[in-house]
């Protein structure tokens, strides 16, 4: 390339360096989108994996009663596939902090000679292991009791007493959900203590690693194999097992919630570099239609089609490397924050947060190829013009001289404003840009309603499981009790309006000759699979049904199956098809009757009190308690509860775990924030990309008018008049968006809430339109608009007759 023409291209530079800074900044920020949410996907993906690993997982989990020696350890080790085994014990417990409430709290055993190489954790506070009359808590547990290091407090346990423990440090536990997400803390004691709180030594839970010499498996079903030969090898030892666990391999409790939050950063990226792809198309033609008359004349002393057009490739280039240059190191750091945010939210350890070669590589092409590849159609027009149809050049789309349909319509209007008829008609004259104007907030405010939408829709779930609970308390025992009983001790306290005792026990779907597998997670939360027996016709519990029925008093073998089992526990069950599980050690068959929609619950078999009793070793007798109260605010509830623990505990009933409604739904609530919060902050990012592209679109479009503005000058027009003009189209073009945007929302928001539900609680969300994000979208659309073009039209307006003639 000449340096004349390198000169020219400097020059022009220079001329429109606003405008040019303006383009840079906006591909800047769409590209700093792109990487930030590619980045913080990379990071979250990595790093969840990493710290699950960290622990050293066991594939799978043996319930032994009698306990496991060493020679049960060695014997284990030396089976096939076996890489490892240790023995260990958990036990559903109870702790209160001062004066406060009992809360729940799952105990992890570990013997004293345990080497740690399964199921480990890793102490930020306190030295291993823990003493006999203490024990440390998962670290978000500290917060969530409100504890510390040091403190005393009460705990018990099934079989023994409240007795006084000290909180001997923290650990991280990369295994498990944030407290405050499961309304549960964690806690890690030696058998020492365990003894301490009246409960036996046994370790009673064999975990294994099962794999290859290079590896763990990620294989279930090899897992599943392994597990059943090595309960026949405990079998022929005499050592009987009653259940196996064995959660998804190698997966995170909450691996299905970061892989929805690994589809919205990566969809929304493509959504970013969409828009940033569009904003190139928008503005580039926007400049290219403001040199037309400099190509005429350069075509006029004859350059060729090739030579300009090698000239504005380059100045693209240029602008493209110079923005994604700007965009790199605050896409990095923003793409660390939101992973950061991730991690708390999901109690992970960022021990890296390297960005992968990849991230930085599509930011590139994003950044440089996308806008040449973008540029060059309306690059190789305008490159293509001639001499005469650069002279002819008037500012409106070639062809539309006579006036299209819709700019006659727009000339025989009549409305109270000259300035805003004007305007109306201006912005038609560009079709090609306004469409990609209009496409660049639509699709930016379509995913911003979309984002509020989906959150919104979350919100809506949980205020659907709970409304689906017509209770206020709900308590569970350690041992079951004559049902006659315990509701004669509930109903006797003040404040009690209701209760309903159930049968409830853990189930797991049996398979001939083999023992019981549980896809469960070693916090016997994730993934459990429980059955319970409410009476046919309760009033406390109502499911919206996905198909079938709900039982019927007359049911001797019915079951309905929360959502959930066909997803985890029986893959393909449906209604009209019989299940098997075992009840009480005891084989037991159902017919499936209605599959029922029921969020706020693991895995759950609903059969008949009546039927129940008749399988169960205890009839009569239940094991967990629902209470409706004559206050429902929490305090009230809380209030109750107390009173009912405390008569209860008079009648010598073990309380196993005890909470009010309001829990249920801080859990629930606990879950979906990450996601929602995610939603959220992808919405605004998407926003400002929007309105920042409309900023952009608007001052090029005034910049490109400088002569008409002059003409209007020359006519007589006021500064106050020009000023409208420009400030009422870039609002009616904002105003057009928003319809756009509404309408695409819709179809977003019902598919995003169907995967993204599916992927993370197995069930669509329910759509729901965010009126609130509505408006608010609304505002910023049009105070976008009006302050995009303000300065602008601030200029246009101070526009002499003479810089207006000798603008080029």
């Amino acid at each position: 390339m000449t340096t004349l023409r390198l000169r020219k291209l400097a020059r022009d530079m220079w001329t429109a360096r606003t405008r040019m800074a303006m383009m840079t900044v906006a591909i800047a920020v769409s590209v700093v989108a792109v990487g930030a949410f590619l980045s913080a996907r990379a990071i979250i993906g990595r790093e969840i994996t990493r710290n699950y690993l960290d622990t050293h997982p066991a594939s799978a989990t043996l319930v032994v009663p009698a306990g496991i020696d060493q020679a049960t350890l060695d014997a284990v080790r030396a089976q096939p596939g076996v890489l490892d085994a240790t023995a260990r014990g958990s036990v559903v417990a109870r702790i209160k902090i001062g004066e406060g409430r009992w809360q729940p709290l799952v105990l992890f055993v570990t013997g004293p000679d345990d080497p740690q190489r399964i199921a480990t954790v890793h102490v930020e506070q306190g030295s291993w292991p823990p003493p006999a009359d203490g024990f440390f808590l998962e670290r978000t547990a500290l917060p969530f009791f409100d504890v510390k290091a040091g403190d005393s407090v009460l705990v018990q346990t099934p079989a023994g007493a409240p007795t006084p423990l000290t909180v001997a440090g923290s650990v991280h536990d990369g295994g498990v959900a944030p407290a405050e997400q499961e309304r549960t803390g964690y806690g890690y004691i030696s058998t020492a203590a365990l003894t301490h709180l009246g409960e036996k030594s046994t370790l009673t839970e064999l975990k294994i690693v099962i794999g290859d010499r290079a590896r763990p498996s990620s294989d279930q079903a090899a897992i599943e194999r392994t597990t059943q030969q090595v309960g026949a090898a405990l079998a022929a030892r005499g050592l009987r097992v009653d259940s196996i666990q064995v959660p998804p391999p190698l997966r995170h409790p909450h691996q299905g919630q970061m892989i929805t939050i690994s589809f919205m950063l990566l969809a929304f990226g493509v959504i970013s570099l969409l828009l940033s792809s569009i904003l190139v198309a928008t503005m580039l033609g926007a400049m290219l239609t403001a040199q037309i008359r400099q190509i005429g004349a350069m075509k006029a002393v004859g350059a060729r089609t090739g030579q300009i057009l090698g000239m504005y490739l380059l100045q693209t280039g240029a602008i493209a490397v110079a923005a994604t240059s700007l965009a790199l190191l605050p896409g990095a750091a923003l793409g660390r924050l939101l992973a950061a945010q991730a991690a708390r939210l999901l109690n992970l350890d960022l021990t890296s947060t390297a960005i992968p070669g990849w991230v930085f590589a599509i930011e590139i092409a994003a950044g440089v190829l996308a806008p040449l590849m973008i540029a060059l159609p309306p690059l190789v027009r305008g490159s293509r013009v001639t001499v005469r149809e650069a002279i002819d050049d008037h500012g409106a789309d070639p062809g539309t001289a006579g006036g299209t349909g819709i700019e006659r319509w727009l000339g025989r209007l009549r409305g109270p404003s000259r300035s805003q008829l004007m305007a109306l008609r201006n912005i038609f004259r560009r079709k090609g840009r306004l469409a990609l104007t209009l496409g660049l907030l639509a699709i930016a405010g379509s995913m911003f309603l979309t984002g509020f939408n989906t959150a919104t829709g979350w919100t809506k779930l949980v205020d659907q499981g709970v409304a689906n609970r017509n209770y206020d308390l709900q308590i569970k025992l350690n041992r079951p009790e004559p049902v006659d009983k315990l509701t004669s001790l509930v109903r006797s306290v003040p404040g009690v309006v209701g209760a309903e005792a159930w049968g409830s026990q853990a189930t797991a779907v049996t398979t001939p000759d083999r023992i019981d597998v549980a896809h469960v997670y070693p916090d016997d939360a994730h993934g459990s699979f429980t059955i319970m027996a409410p009476p046919a016709d309760t009033p406390l519990l109502h499911l919206p049904l996905k198909s079938g029925r709900w039982l019927q008093p007359s049911d001797t073998n019915a079951v309905v199956l929360n959502h959930l089992v066909p997803d985890q526990q029986a893959p393909g069950i449906k209604v009209g098809d019989d299940i098997t599980l075992t009840v009480d050690g005891r084989p037991t068959t159902w017919h499936v009757v209605g599959i029922a929609s029921d969020f706020g619950t693991q895995g759950a078999a609903y059969v008949t009190d009546q039927a129940y009793a008749k399988i169960s070793r205890a009839p009569g007798q239940a094991s967990m308690i629902r209470i409706v109260t004559d206050r429902h605010d929490p305090a009230g509830r809380q209030a109750t509860l107390d009173q009912v623990e405390r008569a209860l505990a008079a009648g010598h009933v073990s309380i196993g775990g005890a909470g009010s409604i309001n829990e249920l739904k801080a859990a629930l609530d606990g879950h979906v924030a990450v996601l929602s919060q995610a939603l959220i902050a992808i919405a605004l990012v998407m926003g400002l990309v929007g309105l920042l592209g409309l900023a952009s679109t608007m001052s090029t479009n005034v910049i490109e008018r400088t002569r008409e503005f002059g003409v209007l000058h020359t006519i007589g027009a006021t500064a106050s008049a020009v000023r409208t003009i420009v400030v009422v189209e870039g609002v009616l073009i904002g105003a057009l968006s928003i319809g756009l945007a509404l309408v695409l929302s819709l179809p977003l928001t019902h598919l995003l809430g169907d995967y993204i539900g599916t992927q993370a609680f197995v069930q669509p969300l329910p759509f729901q339109f965010s009126t609130p994000a509505l408006l608010l979208w609304t505002v910023a659309a049009l105070a976008g608009a009006a302050g995009a073009t303000t300065a602008a039209a601030r200029r246009a307006s101070r526009l002499t007759v003479r810089e207006a003639l000798t603008t080029i």
